[in-house]
Order: structure tokens, then C-alpha cells, then sequence
């Protein structure tokens, strides 16, 4: 029991840190060694309450626990310089971002890891908004913001995002070459999250470019010989043309028939996954009836992991086989008929398996 506390608590240290990044706070000055070209960054002061924008093991395995984790106050980051290899697009707005460190010493990411990403702000600052003008201005120049791993090596990064706002117009828009500093380690990657000697299938539902550091995870999966669960992807996106990597995960699935399996459920046409019985039925195994057996990863929206969340607990999921990870939309009231259309159709499978 002292285990498990200390653990969540971790998790929600990690958590409150990169909450703090996506809002605009003081900033206090931190130096931190200097090595491999990395310089000092300036850190959040405050720390926000809300803790939804958390990747959350909610319980087994030690979480990851990096060295740059808050310790009683503010967390320290250590800036690695980067450059841009390629913006790639990879769906309608959505673009995988290529970064390569030319260091000797080598990377320890993995998918599901959220790092601290900067690019300097263009050179006619007017067009930014207040918010990012005043902190570009206060790191010199350097606009930032927490995003997650999509895929890593010893000495590159790829990193998903939806061009919205800003930054990620200003990174979608930048040429090969174009500086780039990211530092920072927080949450469990994602197949870390997984206990895999009792895990015999795992099901990830994610909306828009939370799809990335699934298919970094899934990528994992299917390489590891000694990891025999079957893999099924249920990746939400608003239209065909926002669809990302279809390709990639079309290639994956043929390659690893008895494996991995996905399923892109285009909203405009089927509506949400929740919507009804039959894409809800897309979760289900057609072979195992226990719901120990399977581990549900959730990404993207806040509404749709919350409302899946809850509808897994209420179907009776165990905790520790429940792991999440919120992007935007924090804020919104959750459907109560799709939580209990999810708990309704999980439960059932437990005890009548999809034929």
C-alpha cells in the first residue's frame, strides 16, 4: 500500500509539471549544468491544481521516474540543441515533426514521454498572440510548450502535432535545418504502462494527433518477439482527409496480421466511438472474455478519455489496467449515456465474447 501511494504521488508531481506548461505564469531563472550544448531554461513558478493533462499509470509498475522531476518546488530542464530535419505532413493539419541532435550522447525517449518543445518565435513578432509574444519574450525569443513522443533512436525525435496556433504553425511552416531545443522527461511511455506478462491484449482509443505516440508504441509491440498480446488501435479523427498515417498503420497491420489490428472511425460519417453498440464493439476482443486481460491506453481529447475512463470503471476495468493521457477540452462535461453505453457493452463482452 505504501508502494502504490508513493507511486501515484510521483505521478502527480510529474503531472502538476506539465500542467504548468500550458498556461502562462511567472517564470523564475534555474541554471542547470552545462554539457552537450545544453543551455538554461526558464521555469514555471506556479503550479496549477488541474492534473487532467496527465499521462496516469494508475497503478502497477514503478512509474519512470526522470531526473529532471520536481523535487519540493519548480522542475529543472536542461535544454538539448536540435535542428529540424523535415515537417512532414501526415494528415489534413496535422504534421510529424523530424528533429535530429548531432550530440554524443544519446536520447532516452521513448512514446508516451512529454518533453518541453521550443522554436524561435518568426521574425515579425506581431503576429502572435499576447500570451506567446510576453513568454517568447521572457526566453529569449524562444516560444514553448509541452508535446509528446511519437517515436525516438539515439539521436532523433518525431513529434506529431495539429497546426493550430502559433507554435505549430511556426514549426509546420519551418525549413530543414531550422534550430530546435526540447528537454524535459515526464510520464510513463506508454508500453512501459502496460504489464505485459499479464496483459493479453491492448486496446488504444485516441482522437487526432494523440494517434502519434500510439503508433510509436504499437511500432514497439509488434517488434517485441516476447510480447504476444494482440494490438488493436481504435484512432478517432473529424474526416477522411485528416486520417493520419493511413498508410503507415495500413503497411503495420498487413505486415503483423495475427497481431496488430486498426481501425480509423471518422466522426463526420460514424459519429464518436461511443456513439453506438456496434463501433463500440470494435474494442472487443472476439476471443477473451476477462477483463484482466486487457489494458486500455486513452489519448486526445479530455471528454472522450474521461467518458471512456469512467465507463471502464463502471464496467468493472481494474485500475492499474487503465492508462490516460488528455490533450485539450478539459473543461467539458462528460455524456453520461456514453459512459454507460461503454460500461454496458465492455461488461457484456466479459461474459459473451463478440462471435
Amino acid at each position: 500500500l505504501v508502494g502504490i501511494i508513493h507511486h501515484r504521488l510521483q505521478n502527480t508531481i510529474e503531472a502538476v509539471s506539465i500542467a504548468a506548461f500550458r498556461i502562462a505564469a511567472p517564470f523564475i531563472f534555474v541554471e542547470v549544468p552545462f554539457s552537450r550544448m545544453r543551455v538554461d531554461i526558464l521555469l514555471p513558478l506556479i503550479l496549477v491544481p488541474s492534473l487532467s493533462a496527465a499521462f496516469v499509470p494508475l497503478a502497477g509498475k514503478p512509474p519512470f521516474r526522470s531526473s529532471l522531476a520536481a523535487e519540493g518546488g519548480p522542475p529543472k530542464y536542461e535544454k538539448i540543441i536540435a535542428k529540424l530535419i523535415e515537417a512532414e505532413e501526415v494528415g489534413s493539419g496535422s504534421v510529424m515533426l523530424h528533429i535530429g541532435t548531432d550530440g554524443d550522447e544519446a536520447l532516452d525517449y521513448k512514446p508516451g514521454h512529454v518533453l518541453a518543445l521550443e522554436i524561435e518565435m518568426p521574425s515579425v513578432a506581431s503576429s502572435l498572440n499576447e500570451k506567446n509574444a510576453q513568454d517568447a519574450d521572457q526566453n529569449g525569443g524562444w516560444m514553448r510548450g509541452p508535446y509528446t513522443v511519437s517515436r525516438a533512436t539515439n539521436n532523433s525525435l518525431d513529434i506529431l502535432v495539429k497546426v493550430v496556433g502559433d507554435k505549430s504553425k511556426r514549426m509546420a511552416n519551418a525549413a530543414p535545418g531550422t534550430p530546435i531545443k526540447f528537454g524535459g522527461k515526464f510520464h510513463v511511455p506508454i508500453y512501459e504502462g502496460i504489464n505485459k506478462e499479464a496483459t493479453k491484449r491492448v486496446v488504444l482509443v485516441s482522437t487526432g494527433v494523440g494517434v502519434g505516440p500510439c503508433i510509436g508504441a504499437i511500432e514497439e509491440m509488434v517488434a517485441d518477439d516476447g510480447f504476444e498480446a494482440e494490438v488493436n488501435l481504435l484512432a478517432s479523427f473529424r474526416t477522411e482527409a485528416e486520417v493520419i498515417s493511413r498508410d503507415h498503420l495500413d503497411t503495420l497491420m498487413k505486415e503483423n496480421p495475427n497481431k496488430f489490428k486498426w481501425t480509423p472511425i471518422v466522426t463526420s460519417k460514424m459519429g464518436r466511438i461511443s456513439e453506438s453498440d456496434e463501433t463500440l464493439k470494435l474494442a472487443i476482443s472476439p476471443t477473451l472474455c476477462s477483463m484482466n486481460d486487457t489494458h486500455y491506453h486513452l489519448i486526445g481529447n479530455a471528454q472522450l478519455v474521461n467518458e471512456w475512463k469512467a465507463g471502464l470503471s463502471q464496467a468493472g476495468v481494474p485500475d492499474e489496467k487503465v492508462t490516460i493521457e488528455s490533450y485539450f477540452n478539459h473543461k467539458a462535461d462528460v455524456d453520461t449515456e456514453r459512459i454507460e453505453r461503454i460500461a454496458q457493452v465492455i461488461s457484456q463482452s466479459a461474459l459473451n465474447p463478440a462471435s
